[in-house]
């Protein structure tokens, strides 16, 4: 118990740190998801990153980032894009519950833990969707436009390229990097609002939140 509630005051430092106050119950359960992804990574691959420090920075609070990069509007929909064991998708609906969330992801073991943790943590208005961007495409068209898009493990320029037609009038992209967005890599069809650069606590690396809109 004394460990958890260690972590719980390092998250909680770090997250401040962004420009995030959490609540006492959103730290909970941002915890009770900790202990279930390193549950379920013994046995299943979920993520490369194991050390509890680590999740916290590298995933909860680097997630936790594109709330300080946007101010997302309320009751927006969200659509994550190959968001492995919930990144950022999760973090932001734990801290946003009033986001409405769809999760997009290709692997099933992936698929499996989302659905047991989007129902331990008791998460409404999430949708998981089994399949690619492109499968997500086929089986919707236009039937749910969305108000922002975001990925972190993919590469941006084939979510942007294949992903515009998902988004409302007026809908952004929030893109997670390590480096700034190069100009010249867009083509004619988005451009770029702003980027939010920072740097992770413990020296966990550079990052930089870009938010684009179609053109």
């Amino acid at each position: 118990m004394e460990q958890i509630s260690n972590f719980s005051s390092i998250f909680e430092k770090f997250s401040d740190r962004i420009g995030i106050r959490l609540q006492a119950d959103q730290v909970k359960q941002f915890m009770i998801y900790l202990e279930q992804l390193q549950i379920w990574n013994r046995s299943v691959n979920l993520t490369s990153i194991t050390a509890t420090e680590e999740i916290i920075v590298k995933h909860f609070v680097d997630s936790l980032a594109g709330l300080t990069a946007e101010p997302i509007t309320h009751g927006a929909r969200l659509v994550d894009i190959g968001t492995g064991a919930g990144f950022p998708g999760i973090p932001l609906k734990i801290t946003r519950n009033d986001l409405n969330i769809t999760l997009i992801e290709p692997v099933q073991k992936k698929i499996s833990f989302l659905y047991s943790i989007v129902g331990l943590l008791r998460l409404e208005q999430v949708t998981i969707f089994y399949g690619t961007l492109d499968q997500f495409i086929l089986k919707n068209g236009q039937n749910s436009p969305f108000d922002y898009m975001t990925t972190r493990a993919l590469k941006y320029e084939s979510v942007l390229r294949r992903g515009s037609k998902l988004l409302t009038t007026g809908g952004k992209a929030i893109i997670y990097s390590s480096c700034r967005i190069n100009p010249l890599d867009l083509g004619n069809g988005w451009s770029i609002n702003k980027e939010h650069e920072f740097d992770l606590p413990v020296g966990f690396g550079h990052r930089v939140v870009s938010i684009l809109s179609p053109t």
